[in-house]
C-alpha cells in the first residue's frame, strides 16, 4: 500500500502540472477568438466568462490524454532518476505495483474523458450557442467607423466620413446574385434597424448613382433622389442555430448514423440497377454491334464499378462517434508508452520525460490527424482510420515493454 499510495500521489500531482499546461495550450487560440469577437466590443465580463467556461470541455477531450500520458512519463523518469525503482526492484517488489495505480488512475481518466465526449460537450455546445446568439443580437453588427470596408453577405461596403448612424462617400459593390457586378456610389446615407431579431438593417441612400453591367449590352447608369437597401446579417449567426458532428452526444451521432445509412442503401441499390441495366446494354449488343457504342459502354461500366456511392455524412458522423471511443481509451493505452522506461538504466527525470511526452503527443496528434483526412479517401472502415493512432501507439509500448525487459 506505501507503493500504491506513493505512485498515486505522485501520478495525481504530475498530471495537475501537465493538465494545466495542455489546457493553456489548447484554450489559448480560443481565448484570442473570443478578443477578437467579443471582448473588443464591450460585452460585460459576466457573460465573457460564461463563454469561456462553456468552452471549456471541448478541450478536456484531448486534454486528458496527453496529461495522462505526460504525467505517466514524468513520474516513472523521476522514480529512475532517484533510483527508486532500482531499489524496488532490488527489494523484490514488483514494478507491477508501481504501474498498478496508475493504470487505475488512467482508467478513471478515460471515464472522464468519455464522459466529457458525451454528456459535457453537447451540453456546453448548445449553451455556447445559444448565449453567444443572444450577444450577438445585442452587439452591434455593422460598425460604422470612418474610412471603413465592411462586407454584408454578398455587398462589400466602404464610405469616409461618419456622423452617428450617417455616413458619407458610400461605395456599394455587389459581387453574388443577379446583381452581381452593381456598384452603388451616393454622398451621404443613413443606417437604421429594420428587425432587430432577424438582425435587418435599413440603408438610406440619397442621390444614388447605380452603376450596373447587362449581359451583352455593355453596362446602365441611374440615378434617384433616394434609395433605400435591406442589409441581412442573419448570416453571422446561422452557423450557431446547428452542431456539428463533435458536439453531439453518443446517441445523437448513433441516430444520425442510421439515417445517412438508410440514405447510403439507397443510393447504392440504385448504383446496382446501373450496373445491371448497363451490363444488359451490352449483352444485348451482341456480337454485331456498333464497336464504339460497345466501347462507351464499357467504359461507363468500368466508372460505375470503379466508383461506387459514398455517402459523406455517414462516415463524417462514424469517424466522430469513433473518435468519442478512440479518446476516452487513450489516457489509458498511451501510459504503455511510458512503462518501458523503468527499464532503461538511465537516470532521465522528469525533464527528459516530460521531452518524450511531448514527442509522443505530436505524434499521436500527427496520426489522428492523417487518419481523419484519409477516411474520405479511402475504403477502408472509418473506425480502424479513428483507431490507428491508438493502435500504432499501443503496440509501441507493447514492443518496448518486451524489448526492454531482455535488457
Amino acid at each position: 500500500m506505501l507503493v500504491y499510495r506513493h505512485s498515486a500521489r505522485e501520478y495525481l500531482l504530475s498530471f495537475v502540472v501537465a493538465f494545466i499546461f495542455f489546457f493553456f495550450i489548447f484554450f489559448i487560440n480560443q481565448i484570442l477568438l473570443l478578443a477578437q469577437k467579443i471582448l473588443i466590443k464591450q460585452v460585460d465580463y459576466r457573460s465573457v466568462l460564461s463563454l469561456v467556461l462553456l468552452s471549456v470541455p471541448q478541450f478536456l477531450l484531448y486534454t486528458f490524454p496527453f496529461a495522462s500520458l505526460t504525467a505517466s512519463s514524468m513520474v516513472i523518469g523521476d522514480f529512475g532518476a532517484n533510483n527508486e525503482l532500482l531499489a524496488l526492484r532490488s527489494s523484490g517488489i514488483s514494478l507491477f505495483r508501481v504501474f498498478t495505480p496508475i493504470i487505475a488512475i488512467s482508467l478513471l481518466f478515460s471515464a472522464l474523458t468519455f464522459f466529457t465526449a458525451d454528456v459535457l460537450i453537447p451540453f456546453s455546445a448548445r449553451e455556447y450557442r445559444s448565449l453567444y446568439a443572444e450577444l450577438m443580437r445585442d452587439l452591434p453588427t455593422l460598425e460604422i467607423r470612418a474610412n471603413a470596408t465592411n462586407t454584408i453577405g454578398s455587398r462589400t461596403i466602404t464610405n469616409r466620413a461618419v456622423d452617428g448612424s450617417r455616413i458619407y462617400d458610400l461605395v456599394m459593390l455587389e459581387q453574388e446574385g443577379t446583381r452581381s457586378g452593381q456598384v452603388i456610389t451616393a454622398p451621404s446615407a443613413e443606417i437604421t434597424v429594420a428587425d432587430l431579431s432577424a438582425l435587418i438593417y435599413r440603408l438610406d441612400v440619397e442621390e444614388p448613382t447605380i452603376l450596373k453591367s447587362e449581359q451583352g449590352s455593355g453596362w446602365t447608369l441611374s440615378t434617384a433622389d433616394r434609395a433605400t437597401v435591406m442589409l441581412n446579417f442573419s448570416g453571422q449567426v446561422a452557423s450557431l442555430a446547428s452542431a456539428m458532428p463533435s458536439q453531439l452526444s453518443i446517441a445523437e451521432l448513433k441516430e444520425m448514423i442510421a439515417q445517412h445509412k438508410e440514405i447510403l442503401q439507397g443510393d447504392q441499390e440504385r448504383h446496382q440497377r446501373k450496373i445491371k441495366d448497363v451490363k444488359e446494354q451490352i449483352q444485348a449488343l451482341g456480337e454485331g454491334g456498333s464497336p464504339e457504342r460497345r466501347q462507351a459502354l464499357e467504359e461507363n461500366l468500368a466508372d460505375l464499378i470503379a466508383y461506387p456511392p459514398v455517402n459523406f455524412y455517414h462516415r463524417y458522423y462514424r469517424a466522430e462517434l469513433s473518435k468519442k471511443y478512440a479518446l476516452s481509451a487513450a489516457c489509458t493505452l498511451l501510459v504503455l508508452l511510458t512503462f518501458s522506461l523503468s527499464f532503461f538504466r538511465l537516470k532521465h527525470g522528469r525533464l527528459i520525460g516530460f521531452g518524450l511526452s511531448m514527442l509522443a503527443s505530436v505524434l499521436y496528434w500527427y496520426i489522428l490527424f492523417f487518419s481523419q483526412m484519409q477516411i474520405f479517401e479511402s475504403s477502408l472502415p472509418v473506425e480502424l482510420w479513428i483507431w490507428l493512432a491508438n493502435i500504432i501507439m499501443t503496440l509501441f509500448g507493447l514492443i518496448g515493454m518486451i524489448r526492454t525487459r531482455r535488457l
